[in-house]
Parts: C-alpha cells; sequence; structure tokens
C-alpha cells in the first residue's frame, strides 16, 4: 500500500514547493480521506505561503475529489463519493491539513456532495466561498437563512460583487429575501446581474456612489469582498444615515476602520473563516484562537442548506479558468494570482 503523497508544502517563510514522498494524512474521528481530481486558487493560498513562519503545513484551500476512507463518527459520505470541499490550508497545527495534493484531509462538515450537473473543476470552485457566506451572511450578520417557504431580509450591498465570494454571497443573499446591490468593473457587469443583484453599479466610472445612493439610500448592510482603502470609504458612504453594518471579508480589519462613521452607529467587522471547523488554530499573524464549538455546530448547519441549494442549482459556480498541470502548475498560478490579478473567474487545476 503507498504510504507516501505529492504534496505542496511550506518550506520555509515566503517558499513553498511541491515535495514527494509526504506521509498520507491520518484518518481522524470526523475527517474523510478524499483522491484530489481539482484544486481551486484563493489569495489566501499565497497569503499563507507569504507570512507562514513554520515550515511544513500542507497548502490550499479549494478542492473536490473522490472519498477514499472515513473516520469513525462520520456519516454522511462513503469511499466512492464525489464530493468537494474547503481545508484549513497552511495549519501550523495541523500540517497535514491543506488541500494541495494527491490524497487529502477534510472535516466533514466542510465537505459536500457533488452533483452530477457539476463537473469536478467546477466544483473545486466552491468550497471557501460558501463557507465564508455562511459565516459573514448567517452567523456575523444574523440575516434570516434560505428558506424555501421565503424570508424577507434588509438590504445588502455586495462591494466586489464579481468577485467569487461576492457572486455567491450576491445568490445567498436573494435566498434569503433581500434586497441585493452590487459593484464590480465594467468587464462584469453581465456577470454580476446574471448571479441575481438587483442592481449592478461600475465602481470604475465617475458617479458610482451618487448612483447608488440615487437608487437606494437605506442600505444597511455591507459585505466588502475587496477590503482595501478605497472600498472602505465608498461603503462607508453607501452605509445608511442611520447607520448599519460593515463587514470585511479581508483580514484582517483594515487600519482605515475609523471611515466607517462608528458616530452614526455604524458596526464594523472581519472574521477568519477557519473558526467555522470549530477547531483551536494558529492564524499567520501568531494569534492562537480557540476552538469554538458553537460556531462550528452552526457552521454544520449553514453548510448543509447551501449544499443543498447547490445541490437543486439555486447557487451557481464562479466562472472558472480551467488549467492543466494539476500540483505542477500551482505554485506558477498562485505567483499569477498574487502579482498579476483574476476578475471575474478563478483558476482551477485539473489532476
Amino acid at each position: 500500500m503507498i504510504q507516501t503523497r505529492k504534496a505542496i508544502k511550506e518550506t520555509a517563510p515566503g517558499k513553498a514547493e511541491l515535495q514527494d514522498n509526504v506521509p498520507l494524512p491520518r484518518v481522524r474521528d470526523d475527517y474523510i480521506i478524499a483522491e484530489t481530481k481539482a484544486f481551486a486558487l484563493n489569495a489566501a493560498d499565497y497569503h499563507h505561503i507569504d507570512l507562514l513562519d513554520t515550515a511544513g503545513p500542507v497548502i490550499g484551500c479549494d478542492w473536490s475529489g473522490v472519498v477514499k476512507d472515513v473516520g469513525k463518527d462520520v456519516t454522511r459520505f462513503k469511499p466512492g463519493d464525489e464530493v468537494y470541499g474547503v481545508c484549513h490550508g497552511g495549519n501550523a497545527l495541523e500540517p497535514e491539513d491543506g488541500a494541495f495534493a494527491e490524497i487529502i484531509t477534510s472535516k466533514e462538515h466542510t465537505t459536500m456532495h457533488k452533483p452530477n450537473h457539476l463537473s469536478f473543476e467546477e466544483a473545486a470552485s466552491l468550497g471557501a466561498g460558501l463557507i465564508t457566506v455562511v459565516q459573514v451572511l448567517y452567523s456575523v450578520m444574523k440575516l434570516p437563512l434560505p428558506s424555501l417557504h421565503g424570508t424577507s431580509g434588509p438590504t445588502v450591498l455586495v462591494y466586489g460583487g464579481s468577485s467569487a465570494t461576492g457572486t455567491i454571497a450576491i445568490q445567498a443573499a436573494k435566498l434569503s429575501g433581500c434586497r441585493v446591490y452590487a459593484t464590480c468593473s465594467t468587464n462584469n457587469l453581465d456577470l454580476v446581474k446574471s448571479r441575481g443583484a438587483d442592481a449592478v453599479f461600475d465602481y470604475t466610472k465617475p458617479g458610482c456612489i451618487t448612483q447608488l445612493l440615487q437608487a437606494d439610500a437605506s442600505i444597511t448592510h455591507i459585505i466588502d469582498c475587496i477590503g482595501d482603502e478605497n472600498a472602505v470609504h465608498f461603503c462607508s458612504k453607501a452605509l445608511s444615515p442611520s447607520g448599519g453594518h460593515y463587514h470585511s471579508v479581508k483580514a484582517p480589519f483594515p487600519e482605515t476602520f475609523k471611515a466607517l462613521r462608528p458616530e452614526d452607529g455604524v458596526i464594523g467587522t472581519t472574521a477568519v473563516a477557519y473558526a467555522m471547523l470549530g477547531e483551536t488554530f494558529k492564524f499567520v499573524d501568531g494569534t492562537i484562537f480557540p476552538a469554538d464549538e458553537e460556531l462550528g455546530e452552526f457552521a454544520k448547519k449553514g453548510m448543509l442548506i447551501l449544499e443543498d441549494l447547490v445541490m437543486d442549482g439555486k447557487i451557481q459556480t464562479h466562472p472558472v479558468d480551467v488549467r492543466e498541470g494539476g500540483l505542477e502548475g500551482i505554485l506558477d498560478g498562485l505567483d499569477e494570482l498574487k502579482n498579476v490579478g483574476v476578475r471575474g473567474k478563478k483558476i482551477v487545476y485539473r489532476v
């Protein structure tokens, strides 16, 4: 029996490489073991490479594949199931946990059944976006969970609506009964409209904020998928004069927090999606986050709901840029993502 795997590991601060003969992951009680079929790239992946001070962790978050084994407490999966999910890549406390490997381990509640209508490449793009949306919309912002019986939610702005998280956030918020506005650049207006935004505003055009406020001055909830200084200032102006809730999916929280008008009742938050696993972890800045079992239980509920919505075709995947090369191509792809950037699509490598 094969006892090792290929995997991309952090070898020194700012450096990662594809290695052979990496030990196989353990079969932990509430984890599955999977053979990977595709990987999607996220900015978090190169941030881990750049910022980790510990050699050894496997890098990578988004993946799809086929179940090979399950832990003793796993009830939703069996060997042979086609699945996708999100891992805690760059996990200094559990170095085996990353997604960029031939054989991986994934927590049961951050693993989902792959619908027949999605390819492995499309499914690989979903995991990080889904768990971020469950955390931001439903745990932090307390929006109503999507319901077949209909719900009524507040008015929401998704800043950076053409990002991979943004397109999922738009769809989930609409399914929660919200009125949803979004911003993006000119080239991605059609994409964002196709994901259900009630109106889309081109942030590259002069007067964008004026047009948004003319359309609706009652926005009370903003999900900022960009998190730079320009984004924070725009979002501050976009929030209702009576205040509201601004959340940046980029951690740590921007230094420009003061632009958010706290004196007007504006709440500013950020969060780290790895907390949704319900386990203790070490962030890249060295902060230890203790296990939040209650949040982990909430994540189980929320991910099951979104899994069903994906299965039923009510949440569409982000457009994918599928590339050959598997693990061998990933480091070049991350370099491109970091230094060139990608808009309106997600880079996916096929095994």
